[in-house]
This record gives structure tokens, sequence and C-alpha cells, in this order.
């Protein structure tokens, strides 16, 4: 692919394993929490009662669907106000509880083999990524191989809306067909890409076979694939 000058990248799922590091931040979240307020407040908390406020959170506020540190801010509000805390309290222990989530929430373990192919790629390419989640990339070491991380919490729309794919081409300095999209979501990465005009590679991260032919340039189960489908013609 001698036309491709810069890459983007998705993150959750396509260079780590998100719900490891996304249920262990839950579990320390949720510690924290039980350490600061009566034993009342916490004693029905689980994974599945939290989801079934976050889900009245977004139904009552679709337009902040997209923007996870609002919602999860959100849920724990509503919590804690149905356990009977003040507005003012209620935020206060949302904040403390997203902060410890969050600090958590970046402990990721990327994929095998990502950091020596991230290594490799970006010595030749200029990296970018674009996420629908709320990962810190720029503060984890792997941020080092990239110039920079959009995130949809900080645009009207996620993907597979076009402003950040856009936006990442406008950092990059390069033309839609120039920019090779790498992510493991069809309709958000690979049809978002696609739709744009740039190329995409479906980051098949668990070898599943898809009920209809995925409109990817490329199909790959492990990102140092990317290497050698880089030094194709074409």
């Amino acid at each position: 692919m001698k036309s491709i000058r810069a890459l983007t990248f998705d993150l959750d799922n396509t260079l780590w394993e998100t719900d490891v590091s996304i249920l262990g931040a839950e579990d320390v979240m949720a510690a924290h929490l039980r350490s600061l307020t009566p034993a009342a407040w916490m004693a029905d908390f689980s994974l599945e009662t939290f989801r079934a406020v976050r889900k009245q959170i977004v139904e009552e506020r679709p337009d902040i669907a997209h923007n996870l540190t609002v919602v999860r801010r959100e849920t724990l509000v509503r919590w804690f106000e149905n356990q009977g805390a003040t507005r003012s309290v209620a935020e206060d222990l949302a904040g403390e509880g997203f902060r410890v989530f969050y600090e958590e929430r970046q402990k990721v373990n990327p994929y095998p083999g990502t950091v020596e192919t991230l290594e490799i790629l970006s010595k030749d390419y200029p990296l970018g990524a674009i996420t629908n989640g709320n990962a810190d990339l720029m503060a984890m070491p792997l941020g080092q191989y990239f110039q920079f991380s959009l995130q949809s919490q900080h645009f009207p729309k996620p993907k597979p809306d076009p402003a950040m794919f856009e936006e990442a081409l406008k950092r990059l300095g390069v033309e839609p067909h120039e920019c090779l999209h790498i992510g493991d979501d069809i309709e958000h990465d690979v049809i978002g890409a696609k739709q744009l005009g740039m190329k995409a590679v479906w980051f098949n991260t668990h070898a599943r076979i898809p009920e209809e032919e995925v409109p990817a340039d490329h199909t790959i189960t492990k990102l140092q694939e990317l290497i050698g489908i880089l030094k194709q013609p074409g």
C-alpha cells in the first residue's frame, strides 16, 4: 500500500482488551465508594444495578450517550440521589468515583505484539487514534507512538460520523485515500472510514465469522500483520 502516508487506530479491543481494564476499574471504584459512604448506600451496588441506572440516564439524555465521562458521572449522581444523598453530596461522590475509575481505566494490557508493531510503524508513518471511548491514550506508555488521540466526547457525534475522521486527516495533513484506519468495529471503524474515502483494515480481534461481507480492504487477527500489508503494492 505505497499510497498510504498515515495511519489511524481505534483503541478499545484494537490495541487492548477493553473488558479486562473496564471491569477491573469498576471493582476498584466500587470498593473506594464503599469506603466513603454508609453501608446501605452501596449494599445493592453491582455491575448489573449500575448498568440499569446508566440505561435510564441514556434513555433520558440520548444527547450525552456518546460522552462516556458525563454518562458515568450522571449515573453515579443518580445512584446516590436514589439512596437519599443530597445533590451536592451525590455530585461529590460521583466525582470521586469517576476519578478513581478513570485512573484505573488507563491500566491496560496491550495485545501481544502491539507495542513492537507500533514502534516499527511509527518510524515510517505518523499515527493517530480515534476512539468512541474515553481512554487517555496520551497518558499511557503507548501514547509515545502517536501524534494525537481523539475522543468522541469532544465531538458532536461518535464514529461512524465523519467528524473525528475528518479532524484526524486534518491533523495528519493527508487526503482520505492516503490514510489507513485500523479498528475492530465493522460499523464504527470500517464503514466509518470507508464512507469518507479512507482505506480500512478490520481487526477481527476474536477471529469471529461475520454474518455479512465486511467492506474492509484487509482483515487481520494480529496487529503484526499490518507490517506486511503496508509493504504490498497499491
